[in-house]
Order: C-alpha cells, then sequence, then structure tokens
C-alpha cells in the first residue's frame, strides 16, 4: 500500500512540474516601464512597450533598435537569424517587445527569444 502511494505522490509530482513548465513557456510578464526597469531585474523575461527612436543594422544581420515609453529607453537586441522576421521594425512604430533583460557595456537590453517576441502594434 504504501508504496502505492509513493508511484501516486510521484506521478502527481511529474504532472506538476509538466503543467507549470507549459505555463512559464505560455504566460507573459506584465508590462514594465522602462524608466523602473534596474539592474537587479538581469537574467528575467521582460515586457516593454513603445515606439521605436532609432533602428540600427550590423553588417553581420544583426539589430539593434531602441524602444521609448516615455519613461526611458531601452535597447533591443536582435540575433542575425531572428533579424529577417523583424523587418518590418522601423524607426516611429509601435513595438510590443518580450525577452530576457541583459547588460551590455553597461546598458540594459533586452534580448527576444524568438521572432513572436517581437510585435508591431502600430
Amino acid at each position: 500500500m504504501s508504496g502505492r502511494i509513493v508511484y501516486v505522490a510521484l506521478g502527481v509530482s511529474v504532472l506538476g512540474l509538466l503543467i507549470f513548465t507549459y505555463a512559464s513557456m505560455v504566460m507573459e510578464p506584465p508590462v514594465s516601464k522602462i524608466g523602473v526597469l534596474g539592474s537587479g531585474s538581469i537574467g528575467r523575461q521582460v515586457h516593454v512597450r513603445g515606439n521605436v527612436s532609432e533602428v540600427y543594422k550590423f553588417k553581420g544581420g544583426s539589430v539593434t533598435f531602441s524602444v521609448d515609453d516615455g519613461s526611458g529607453v531601452i535597447d533591443v537586441f536582435v540575433s542575425y537569424y531572428m533579424a529577417n522576421a523583424t523587418s518590418r521594425v522601423v524607426k516611429g512604430c509601435g513595438v510590443d517587445v518580450i525577452g530576457e533583460l541583459d547588460e551590455y557595456k553597461g546598458a540594459l537590453e533586452v534580448k527576444p527569444k524568438n521572432a513572436d517576441s517581437v510585435r508591431i502594434v502600430s
């Protein structure tokens, strides 16, 4: 009887971990004001929304664009393998970005994990 309880508990635990993993992949973090993001949030998923104020395309194909939400400005780094999917991002358009907060040369930046994490909203 006690062996059966152990197996049931193990099964419920594994099921719970699978549900938690799925939920963490599909849930979006709440929109953050850029001006309140700080180095204490590095490594966390963030959600920013604003207007593109600058776009820079690197020779290797990667793209960096700056997002301004009125409270601050942050760069979004899109690696070369996702850059084609974000080719419609131009200066002045509104974007919604979800990605990992990172630091590059002393400045905070957002790194989206896939092309679906960068959406044009206007």
